[in-house]
């Protein structure tokens, strides 16, 4: 070989390599900008690994921030992806740690179903939107109140969806519309667990286990969760019992004296130690009552609850007015917020509502709320807990209900 053809071969060895080096994606990226400029150039990524309708999902539910990636949506990496191929994902942008919490969930090979249909995508997305809409409104809220519930989602979901969430239309359902009608009764169902949306959730996941579809992707574990929010514990306990990948949640033992033939309102107590939820009756003591409606992710709520149990004279008031601390009877139970406060205050204990319908005199709309009632009736009520406090506002509550 000449020196010339020699330098020749070398010189394409070096463009070749060159090349490469430009075409090779980053082994991380850490803005939007250099994950769009990859994706217009059509530079292979590992979000390749994703199905086409699964890498558009994944993409339009990335947020970022200031300092890079802000947050993603994993259903479709853990539906979608194998172990090797999730962290490889996750590598490239940079979101490593996620693994051992998103590989938990990883049983059974990757859900790889048609894509939806353009009308059930389409409408899907609308509702993810007005739900994100939604709860921004709330959230900007300047009343001293966390808003409970999304009834607004609720009616959304039904004007898009109500029609095609019975047995008979979801068996003319493409296999490929499942999958986004079940994560359209997901969404109506997180915030309103005892909704009609609960019951839809569990027929279309019955019509994917009917049609040989593969439901260990996220889909079981999204009914367990929702089964425990809408207080279907021994539904839920057989749910998972029959299920392997599910073995490490820790479904409460509920110990029900009271049997479904009580009349009456009647809470949960938790014993975290023993995971067990004793169901008991809870009369209307004579006069007055001050139900105190807390929730778990309301700082005005534990604002409230820390002020009370700071302040010894205005904790001895509302008890003369037969206070108790209750969750929203709608709400999922927040087992750890409910343990952690009880544990700290166990004269002042957080209890459940146990079945919503026998609460119904109590209309949560947000949290904090104050309710004094009168012979079991609700003769007045006190939103908020703002920062200044609101004891004065309390008292007056439970002064003007006679006691």
């Amino acid at each position: 070989m000449s020196g010339f053809t020699r330098l020749l071969g070398g010189a394409m060895l070096a463009l070749v390599a060159a090349s490469a080096a430009i075409a090779a994606p980053p082994a991380v990226v850490h803005t939007q900008q250099e994950l769009r400029a990859l994706l217009d150039t059509g530079t292979p990524t590992p979000l390749d690994a994703l199905t086409p309708y699964g890498k558009r999902r994944f993409l339009g539910q990335l947020t970022w921030g200031a300092k890079g990636l802000g947050g993603f949506g994993y259903t479709p990496l853990v539906r979608e992806l194998d172990r090797t191929q999730l962290e490889a994902v996750l590598r490239f942008l940079d979101s490593g740690s996620y693994l051992p919490i998103l590989g938990k969930d990883m049983a059974g090979p990757p859900l790889r179903l048609p894509a939806p249909s353009t009308d059930v995508a389409r409408r899907l997305e609308q509702l993810e939107q007005f739900a994100a809409e939604d709860a921004s409104r709330r959230a900007d809220s300047v009343a001293p109140i966390t808003a409970l519930g999304a009834p607004a989602v609720l009616q959304r979901y039904r004007d898009l969806f109500g029609e095609r969430m019975d047995t008979a239309a979801l068996k003319a359902q493409p296999r490929g519309d499942l999958l986004s009608l079940f994560d359209a009764a997901v969404v109506a169902a997180n915030a309103n667990p005892d909704a009609e949306a609960f019951d839809h959730l569990l027929l279309v996941h019955h019509e994917l286990t009917a049609r040989g579809i593969d439901t260990r992707r996220t889909l079981d574990r999204s009914v367990l969760n929702a089964m425990l929010a809408a207080r279907r514990f021994e539904q839920a306990g057989a749910f998972a019992a029959a299920r392997p990948q599910l073995a490490d949640s820790a479904i409460p033992l509920v110990v029900d004296k009271l049997g479904p033939g009580f009349q009456g309102r009647s809470v949960y107590d938790y014993d975290a130690a023993a995971n067990t939820l004793t169901r008991r009756a809870v009369a209307y003591p004579a006069g007055t009552e001050l139900l105190m409606v807390v929730g778990a992710g309301c700082h005005f709520s534990r604002n409230a609850l820390q002020a009370i149990a700071a302040d010894t004279a205005l904790q001895a008031r509302l008890r003369q007015a037969n206070l108790m601390l209750i969750t929203p009877p709608h709400a999922a139970i927040a087992f750890g917020f409910i343990a952690d406060w009880n544990a700290a205050h166990p004269t002042l204990p957080i209890r459940i509502p146990a079945h919503a319908q026998e609460w119904q005199g109590i209309d949560v709309l947000g949290v904090p709320e104050f309710h004094v009632l009168k012979d079991g009736k609700v003769i007045g009520k006190q939103s908020g807990w703002p920062d200044q406090g609101n004891k004065a506002a309390v008292v007056g509550l439970v002064e003007a209900g006679g006691h």
